[in-house]
């Protein structure tokens, strides 16, 4: 161990002397300190740190992914200039160097790292005490943005027994008799995905019930909860202001039952928030939607608003589960996974490869694992027939072979999340360290010993 934590400590000096990674550093330090004075989101101060943190954040990720591969060019220098066979002099396994090796380059990482999520997080701090635009501005930063939220969706009942009850009425009627043959299973599922469907959808003068499960929030007045919606609107009024009402709480279950009559604009995500004594001691939410106009007795005319609340994401409970600091930190715990197998991946190539060709390898490693999703759904869109039909089935099964070794980087993404004010579980980091370091970035580490171990140091790479 004290072998390739000397070749690391030389690794880390090494690098820091080194102009590219000078370059590097300074311009991203630079990107950084520029950002707040930039960002300006939707004019408002929460749309500022939103875009700030969308920003700060991809630079960080973009520079240090680069500065790893970049960071194993030395490797290349040992063998193109024979230094290594000074090394391999002195009582130093080939394994020690290459271990040692990426050791330096992810301990290099994680200090830039950690200075630069510093910087972000003070940064955020200061562009989130500049005066708000108004009140909902300073509400939505406060509650919606500098937290770590968790969502709960809907319940959305099984409609199992009623699906059943339908499908013995329509066989009774002889709804089928006209046909050869029909999946009796498929038929019910059809009937309960359409009772589902209609459950979503909400006609006017009409009441909704909707139940939330595992709302582990603290349930004290000044604590708030707040209500996400989206749906879509047909037959509103032309000023495209619809008006309907949400009752939170439970009389049964002894919560306070909070009313909150609203104005929205239609085709927008909408947002309301309550105490949190509305939540019941089992952590389940009762949420009522009434699609009647509550200003009636003002005078305003009640208009046929059918409201559809589409999707299971299109109604959440949000509620406090930690602060912004610890949201960011795990965050960029993430990125340090990934910045961990990149690393690696650059050490192996290098002690194959020279270093353009290596340098390349990781370039195209870091497009693939990025861009997984894109290239397997460009890959389905070749047509399934004759000679195409071949090279789909070779293209599929060669990209299958190649994403079982390589990671899916867009599954460890977490800013999407940071900037919502999304709770960043930490489960989600522990399944990154495991996926991406202890094993991925392992059985690379592995291959580059054993390669390295059977080469010759002091033959010409290509």
């Amino acid at each position: 161990m004290g072998s390739i934590w000397t070749i690391a400590r030389h690794t880390i000096s090494e690098s820091i002397r080194s102009k590219v990674a000078l370059s590097f550093i300074i311009l991203l330090g630079v990107i950084l300190l520029g950002l707040p004075f930039a960002s300006k989101g939707d004019n408002t101060v929460s749309g500022a740190v939103q875009a700030f943190l969308q920003y700060s954040v991809t630079s960080v990720v973009v520079f240090l992914s680069f500065l790893s591969i970049f960071l194993a060019k030395p490797i290349s220098d040992d063998l193109s200039g024979k230094q290594i066979l000074m090394l391999m002099t002195k009582p130093l396994g080939r394994w020690h160097y290459v271990l040692g090796r990426w050791l330096g380059i992810v301990c290099l990482n994680a200090m830039l790292l950690s200075v630069g999520g510093a910087m972000i997080y003070g940064l955020t701090m200061y562009l989130a005490s500049k005066p708000p635009m108004d009140e909902l501005d300073a509400k939505r930063l406060k509650t919606q943005v500098l937290q770590a939220r968790h969502a709960s969706n809907v319940i959305t009942p099984s409609f199992a027994a009623a699906a059943n009850a339908q499908y013995q009425k329509n066989v009774e009627v002889g709804k089928y008799s006209g046909l050869e043959y029909h999946n009796k299973t498929a038929e019910k599922e059809r009937i309960r995905t359409q009772l589902r469907e209609r459950w979503r959808v909400v006609w006017p003068l009409e009441v909704r019930v909707f139940n939330f499960e595992d709302v582990r929030c603290d349930k004290k007045p000044e604590t708030m909860i707040h209500l996400r919606y989206a749906h879509t609107v047909s037959n509103y009024p032309p000023d495209e202001i619809v008006k309907y009402s949400w009752i939170f709480g439970s009389q049964e279950k002894g919560t306070k039952v909070y009313v909150a009559p609203r104005r929205d604009y239609i085709d927008r995500i909408h947002t309301v928030s309550v105490p949190a004594d509305c939540v019941a001691k089992d952590n389940t939410l009762r949420v009522v939607f009434e699609n009647v106009n509550p200003y009636i007795q003002f005078g305003e005319a009640q208009h046929a608003n059918t409201v559809v609340f589409k999707g299971a994401d299109s109604i959440q409970v949000f509620f406090s589960v930690g602060t912004f600091g610890g949201n960011l930190m795990r965050a960029l715990g993430l990125v340090m996974c990934k910045l961990a197998f990149l690393s690696a991946v650059a050490v192996a190539f290098t002690t194959v490869f020279s270093f353009p060709v290596a340098c390349l390898g990781a370039f195209s490693v870091l497009l693939l694992a990025s861009t997984r999703s894109f290239i397997l759904d460009s890959v389905s869109w070749v047509p399934e027939e004759g000679t195409l039909g071949v090279v789909q089935w070779m293209l599929n099964n060669m990209i299958r072979i190649v994403y079982f070794i390589l990671p899916d980087f867009a599954s460890f993404n977490a800013l999407e999340l940071l900037v919502d004010g999304r709770n960043i579980t930490l489960m989600w980091l522990l399944m990154g360290i495991g996926s991406l370091v202890l094993i991925k970035t392992s059985i690379l580490l592995l291959a580059g010993c054993l390669l390295f171990m059977r080469r010759e140091v002091d033959e010409v790479s290509f």
